[in-house]
């Protein structure tokens, strides 16, 4: 009965031991915080671009100020990669606005001068700390317009 005893209290240690390793495994695998959004040309043709897409691209570091509807402001420090790249990647070169619209439903427009502005990025990575879930994984941040401009948990971004 000793023995019996003494192998399930070895077994349940090394349980302990091991258990950890595989729990770290998994959320290592998490913090890459996948996403895929749909970008659509003018023309309508659409294709997918994920966070392996963005891995190709050249990370940016913009600082923007958030303004709110209550009138404060919030510093923050981003990194993403800029609209203007992510289109190019996706082949969508003309265009007159820019559609970008959130899970929830909502959208924002935008011209040509703020699409191209190499601080509009799609951010994924809000003061050292990569956003998540419940911050919607990708936001656009628009540091030259209003809080009301950015667009959290983007879907999609269509050409128009």
């Amino acid at each position: 009965m000793k023995k019996i005893l003494m192998v399930v209290l070895v077994a349940l240690i090394a349980l302990a031991l091991i258990a950890p390793i595989g729990c770290a495994a998994k959320s290592s695998g998490a913090a890459s915080n996948p996403w895929t959004i749909t970008v659509t040309d003018k023309s309508g043709k659409s294709q997918d671009f994920t966070e392996k897409d963005a891995a190709k691209l050249t990370v940016v570091d913009v600082s923007a100020t958030l303004k709110k509807k209550d009138g404060t402001e919030v510093a923050q420090s981003w990194k993403g990669v800029t609209l203007s790249d992510v289109l190019k990647a996706c082949n969508v070169t003309e265009f007159s606005k820019i559609k970008v619209t959130a899970v929830d439903g909502y959208e924002q427009e935008f011209e040509p001068a703020a699409v191209n502005d190499n601080t509009t990025i799609l951010g994924f990575v809000l003061d050292g700390k990569a956003i998540t879930a419940d911050d919607g994984l990708l936001q656009l941040v628009v540091p030259t317009m209003s809080g009301k401009s950015w667009v959290k948990n983007v879907k999609s971004i269509t050409a128009q």
